[in-house]
């Protein structure tokens, strides 16, 4: 990132890269807050209205005009960079704030709508990827009720009811905040947006990064061969620090892996700090910790939906589907998956990660591995792929289903390791259903061939969670 901080307010040509031009005509929308990291970034706030000037592959230069009523500032103070991703096109449905463009599916939906940040009436509008439909999510008691918006192709309109049509969205929104109609309550505020999008550190972020311009504020766990720490970039962004406290090859292997990974499931990387010791990673800071952790606490009321507990599983599938075949992870359970702000899952730890190249994978027997979530091939010595990440997949499943519970109770890891080896297979968890079980046992079957792809788990794991849709005629 340089020896310091640009403290220029124009287009920055003397920072160490330079953005490419790329004038967009039009105007955008914010579509989050966004706190100013560096001299050159810009506050927002939810719904400014800004003109791009510039765009590079993750910021960009903008222009803000003020809203009617606001003081004017001056050309400078109105100017600077803001993350992409935090802004929409003016006229577009995506800059709308209750539109969810990262929802894809009615249990997504209601996991988001049934923050207890939100109140009766409580609404969102997504897209499903299952049938390109739009759907209108809207909050209801301790429920949430789901309906299609139909569109009629030949007028370009939208309805709930054929008696009631709209040329835009938003006329239909407007509509039933004013109006119940035949919905299960009148339309109020749109559903909380706790989790944003997390965009390099500043514009100009390299992978390197300056250590004394981070600071450790909180330790949040400690390893055989790390520490992880709560901790602060500029003195204005929180991220999180996982300091090293033994030199390893392995370190190498991890950073650049995360390098090469960029997936919403995944946890995501900001940089590293590798020219003194000891060596630190630095990623995104996930405050409400591991999945175990979440699952833990609600153990003693267990008042999670199964619907809901399966979300969890689909969308660390979602992950998964990204990994396979590219990197095999290793070390998949509850521990190592983080848990966004909207209980969003992002797969973390790739300490003991590998890419996917037949025969290259390290054994086993030269570090410290959580054996009760190992396929039975490891312990012969042979190769990890990404079967034998589903085989630890299936072994998360009973991690979720039992409120955080540890695989093959009251079995220590010599008798767990050879009962695994004479076939025997973890019992059905009690108050797992049938369907469930059977998933688990496909994932554990003998031969890695054998074993489902993580997108056919995905497709079963969706079978088995019922959100109704509410039809209006």
């Amino acid at each position: 990132m340089g020896n310091s901080l640009c403290t220029c307010k124009c287009c920055c040509p003397c920072c160490p890269k330079e953005p490419s031009l790329n004038y967009k005509s039009g105007f955008h929308k914010s579509i989050y807050n966004y706190v100013s990291r560096t001299p050159q970034d810009l506050n927002l706030k939810k719904g400014d209205f800004l003109e791009v000037l510039v765009e590079t592959d993750h910021w960009l230069y903008v222009r803000r005009h003020p809203a009617k009523g606001e003081r004017s500032k001056t050309l400078a103070e109105e100017q600077g960079y803001v993350p992409k991703d935090f802004v929409k096109p003016w006229d577009s449905v995506e800059a709308e704030l209750w539109y969810f463009e990262n929802v894809k599916t009615r249990i997504e939906a209601k996991r988001c709508l049934l923050r207890p940040e939100n109140n009766e009436g409580a609404f969102l509008i997504w897209k499903s990827e299952e049938n390109n439909h739009y759907y209108l999510s809207v909050r209801n008691g301790p429920h949430v009720r789901h309906y299609r918006i139909k569109q009629a192709e030949l007028e370009k309109q939208f309805f709930l009811v054929h008696q009631t049509t709209f040329k835009t969205l938003s006329e239909l929104v407007q509509f039933y905040s004013e109006n119940e109609g035949q919905l299960c309550a009148k339309l109020n505020d749109p559903c909380v947006k706790l989790d944003q999008p997390a965009p390099p550190l500043s514009f100009y972020a390299k992978w390197e990064i300056e250590r004394s311009l981070l600071t450790k504020i909180k330790k949040l766990g400690s390893g055989e061969f790390a520490e992880v720490w709560q901790g602060r970039w500029n003195n204005t962004t929180d991220v999180a620090i996982k300091e090293f406290k033994v030199s390893s090859p392995n370190i190498k292997t991890e950073i650049e892996i995360m390098k090469e990974l960029c997936h919403k499931r995944l946890l995501k990387l900001y940089g590293v700090c590798t020219i003194d010791k000891p060596i630190w990673i630095i990623t995104e800071l996930m405050k409400n910790g591991s999945l175990k952790k979440f699952l833990i606490s609600h153990k003693e009321q267990q008042d999670l939906e199964f619907p809901l507990l399966m979300d969890f599983a689909v969308q660390i599938t979602e992950g998964m589907i990204y990994l396979e075949n590219k990197i095999v992870h290793r070390d998949l359970r509850a521990d190592n998956i983080l848990l966004t702000d909207m209980q969003s899952c992002k797969i973390a730890d790739f300490g003991l990660a590998e890419l996917s190249l037949t025969g290259n994978q390290r054994s086993s027997s030269d570090m410290k591995v959580p054996v009760k979530w190992m396929a039975p091939e490891i312990f012969e010595n042979k190769c990890y792929t990404s079967k034998s990440d589903v085989w630890s997949f299936g072994i998360l499943l009973t991690e979720i289903v039992t409120y955080g519970d540890d695989p093959y109770p009251g079995q220590d890891k010599i008798t767990c390791i050879r009962a695994v080896q004479r076939g025997q297979r973890m019992e059905r968890p009690p108050g797992c259903p049938e369907a469930l079980y059977d998933i688990m046992l496909l994932c554990w079957r003998s031969k890695p061939e054998e074993r489902p792809t993580f997108t056919e788990l995905k497709e079963k794991l969706m079978a088995l969670i019922q959100e109704p849709v509410s039809e209006l005629e």
